[in-house]
């Protein structure tokens, strides 16, 4: 049996400005930092037989954090989507075709893309090919981003869309999957780590 343990990154500065991230990349913030340090104190002493990352910086360094420095194998297929010329755009400043796309995309994501951006279908093609790399047992953990451990969730449980895209993924959430004759989901959006710190967010912020 393999037992995934999927990251979200801790937040970055356009996390906290409500910003569409995407691929584009911005550091963590200071909350973003105090976030990746409750979840350094956590994951103390446990043990993984992998360690890979999304090569977006915000990924990796919360990794570089979380994990006290031990080595981590980039990983572009885990990278988030792309949402295309929205990337870096508050949802309030968006105005004319960019406003009705995305009012499009956000009732029903998995018809559209955003302009310039990727699908819904492109990202399960990079998510799951990286998936079925995976050893047949062991522990792997993954620091990726919401959309890619929705894309993994999905593959794991099959979970009809439209529930899926409710699911959030809170900044340095633990998402628990174990692989094997049966799947199974272990914890989803784990925050655990954060609770009475002040440091919790709404999700997918």
């Amino acid at each position: 049996m393999l037992e995934l343990w999927l990251v979200r990154h801790a937040e970055t500065l356009w996390n906290a400005e409500r910003r569409i991230q995407g691929q584009s990349d911005t550091p963590l913030s200071g909350r973003g930092l105090a976030q990746a340090e409750r979840l350094a104190q956590r994951l103390k002493g446990t043990h993984f037989d992998r360690l890979y990352s999304s090569d977006s910086r915000r990924a990796l360094h919360t990794a570089e954090i979380a994990l006290g420095g031990r080595a981590v194998q980039p990983e572009p297929r885990l990278r988030e989507m792309s949402y295309g010329t929205l990337e870096g755009k508050a949802r309030a400043e968006l105005a004319g075709t960019e406003r009705e796309a995305f009012t499009v995309y956000w009732h029903d994501p998995y018809k559209v893309a955003l302009p310039g951006g990727e699908s819904w279908r492109e990202l399960d093609a990079r998510v799951f090919a990286w998936l079925r790399t995976l050893p047949a047992e062991g522990r792997v953990a993954a620091f990726s981003h919401g959309g890619t451990i929705r894309s993994a969730l999905f593959y794991v449980t099959g979970i009809p869309r439209k529930r899926e895209w409710n699911v959030l993924f809170g900044n340095t959430s633990l998402t628990r999957l174990r692989l094997g004759k049966v799947n199974t989901v272990v914890s989803v959006n784990d925050t655990a780590h954060l609770i009475a710190t002040g440091l919790e967010d709404d999700g997918e912020s």
